[in-house]
């Protein structure tokens, strides 16, 4: 496996991860729950997939259920005029304190789940899910750009009031935006799953943090958020064969693993951020 073909396995989940977050930042409500619901969506497709013998129907239960909470959250939050920052930070204690209280009283167990009727082989499971993750960010992309619905939705977190004077209500528009960065990283916490044969704790491995980073250090337009992607990518691969190269084979494993967090930092502080322009 050459080193292209490695990042690409590394960035095609991030990247949809970051297509949801994005959606959610257009409609001013970004979705502070990413790095959970990845997390939650792997553990319900393991659940899922063990219980029904049909990987499809765990991958499709788990997304369904991710959304749905998330939607029963938002209403809740809506509708008792919550601060929504809030209640999204919150939405990472629901969701691992939720997946953990199941694992404990399902399985017996708060750590590693793993099932014969969970093994898949590691290379078809990265070429398989890549596909599907590049398809659907590129259809995101497309939505965002080139369709009505996705003008409207970049609206609505730059100038709702154009909405509302036109009998739209941007509230529609702020919830399904909460919908697609759950649909996002459930299913992305279910390749990495897959990817992986088993349910770890803590699997997703901040790229939920990550994927917030790359919206902003992307200045919140899709192909340079796909950029930033590539660029978080490449220093997680780095991260993980740096030390094969002599020249760095001291390094403390603990600042290799740190590496994509110190340059997401670096980029974020050293990169200017341009003010928003309604509409774009």
């Amino acid at each position: 496996m050459n080193t292209f073909t490695s990042i690409i396995f590394i960035a095609s989940p991030l990247l949809l991860i970051t297509m949801g977050a994005l959606i959610s930042e257009y409609a001013g409500r970004l979705a502070m729950f990413m790095e959970c619901i990845i997390g939650l969506g792997g553990f319900f497709c393991y659940t899922f997939t063990v219980l029904t013998g049909n990987v499809f129907f765990g991958i499709s239960i788990s997304v369904l259920i991710s959304t749905a909470l998330t939607i029963l959250i938002e209403r809740i939050s809506t509708k008792m005029n919550a601060n929504m920052f809030l209640s999204s930070l919150a939405m990472n204690m629901i969701f691992s304190s939720l997946s953990t209280l199941i694992s404990s009283t399902a399985f017996g167990t708060r750590g590693v789940l793993y099932s014969e009727k969970f093994v898949f082989a590691q290379t078809d499971a990265k070429i398989v899910t890549s596909i599907i993750c590049i398809t659907i960010s590129a259809a995101l992309i497309v939505f965002l750009r080139l369709t009505t619905p996705g003008l409207k939705l970049r609206i609505t977190g730059s100038d709702p009031d154009v909405l509302v004077s036109k009998g739209i209500s941007p509230d529609k528009y702020k919830c399904a935006s909460w919908i697609a960065a759950s649909f996002c990283g459930s299913l992305a916490g279910c390749f990495y799953a897959l990817r992986l044969s088993s349910y770890v704790p803590g699997m997703s491995g901040g790229r939920g943090w990550t994927a917030l980073a790359a919206v902003f250090l992307g200045r919140k337009h899709p192909i340079l958020v796909a950029a930033s992607v590539l660029v978080f990518s490449i220093a997680e691969f780095a991260s993980s064969n740096i030390q094969n190269i002599p020249l760095f084979s001291s390094l403390p494993s603990s600042v290799l693993l740190a590496l994509p967090y110190i340059i997401s930092i670096v980029l974020i502080i050293v990169v200017p951020q341009k003010k928003d322009v309604p509409g774009k």
